[in-house]
């Protein structure tokens, strides 16, 4: 079960969707709701030296009604709902004050931003970033589309790795509770699998043993699609509404860099996505 819950609050278009999903979470799972809303703006945005006093004014006025207007909505409606709440409005980098407060929840929602978003798409790769640092699971909601469940139909993916394996864990408040479990491995290593004497079974029986319903186990090849399409086809012949899998990337300076398959998933995405490094 989720004792507490994170979601990321801005001014971007997609905030409303997050609130929803995070806020219904929280309600089904007895958690309490965290909104975090960074309130400082990246210094390279522009520099205050050069940009006019009662500009900058205005700026600061903007930005103070835009964050009093989301604190509004995110607490009334969750009142509405009858689902406890909390509001943060820390100052700091967004991608570094998210990834601290998620290591004090369970779970961190947070949406990929759209291109027309002004702020939210003003800071490269803040998703990936936050799920690379955070050392807990991103929930990533999709920016369009209904979500009226998450965690029901779950499709794991597996592929033997350290990610995987965390992300496996990471996600035990929904397997504890789906209905249906899909465990799909693409391009797998059929040499591992025989030197280190496993077994095609060893899966299902590890989920049966923790008590989850008996995995659907899916083996297919990613040639010609890419890993990433394949999952999200996947999903859509198995009717998930909640994938989990392993994120996979590296550092570039302050920003990370996603592996293939997650890059597609999080452009292309119609589903929630449980990422976990």
């Amino acid at each position: 079960m989720l004792g507490r819950i994170a979601i990321h609050l801005s001014s971007d278009s997609a905030c409303a969707r997050r609130i929803d999903v995070g806020l219904r979470l929280a309600k089904e799972h007895e958690a309490v709701a965290v909104g975090v809303y960074p309130t400082d703006m990246p210094g390279h945005y522009y520099d205050e030296s050069i940009v006019p006093q009662d500009v900058r004014k205005v700026l600061r006025g903007r930005r103070s009604d835009l964050q009093e207007a989301i604190r509004k909505q995110f607490l009334e409606q969750a009142e509405a709902l009858g689902a406890k709440a909390e509001w943060r409005a820390p100052r700091g980098e967004a991608d570094e004050v998210l990834a601290l407060h998620a290591r004090y929840c369970d779970l961190l929602v947070m949406s990929k931003a759209e291109r027309v978003d002004s702020v939210a798409s003003l800071i490269p790769n803040l998703p990936e970033s936050v799920v690379m640092a955070a050392g807990r699971p991103v929930l990533m909601i999709p920016t369009s589309g209904n979500i009226s469940s998450i965690g029901e139909r779950v499709l794991y993916c597996w592929d033997q790795r350290r990610e995987a394996a965390r992300a496996f864990t990471d996600a035990t408040p929904f397997l504890e509770r789906c209905k249906e479990l899909v465990v799909l491995e693409v391009d797998r290593d059929e040499r591992l699998i025989r030197n280190s004497d496993l077994r095609d079974d060893d899966f299902i029986n590890y989920c049966v043993n923790l008590g989850y319903p008996r995995p659907k186990h899916l083996i297919k090849k990613g040639e010609g699609l890419g890993v990433g399409n394949v999952i999200l086809n996947t999903a859509s012949d198995s009717g998930s509404d909640l994938i989990v899998m392993g994120a996979y990337g590296h550092s570039r300076m302050r920003q990370w860099v996603m592996g293939g398959a997650s890059r597609t998933l999080l452009s292309s995405m119609t589903v929630p996505v449980l990422l976990a490094h």
